[in-house]
């Protein structure tokens, strides 16, 4: 133990940071849902296409480099990444979809 701190003190503090982490992660993926509603919105307004295989897979190809410069299994931050654009692929079909779109 680096610290005087008892094992479960040390535990509980650790497990405050983890908490704080989680909240930052979900408080930018909150901002990253708006910006890509925006996006949907653009798209719609303008017929684009929703979907863009192109971008997608360079953005694969950088959500695998930053994951392991940042010491995360790159085939994680891939799924996460992943999941992350079929919801908002499937909003976007969903805002498309509206009836006074």
């Amino acid at each position: 133990m680096a610290n005087n701190e008892s094992p479960q003190a040390e535990l509980a503090s650790l497990r405050a940071e983890v908490d704080e982490i989680d909240q930052q992660i979900m408080l930018l993926l909150g901002v990253r849902f708006r910006c890509t509603d925006m996006i949907g919105e653009l798209k719609t307004n303008h017929g684009m296409d929703l979907v863009d295989p192109k971008r997608e897979s360079q953005q694969v190809e950088r959500i695998r480099r930053l994951a392991e410069e940042a010491g995360v299994p790159a085939a994680l931050a891939e799924t996460i990444l992943r999941e992350v654009i079929d919801v908002v692929v499937d909003h976007h079909t969903r805002l498309r979809e509206r009836p006074y779109s």
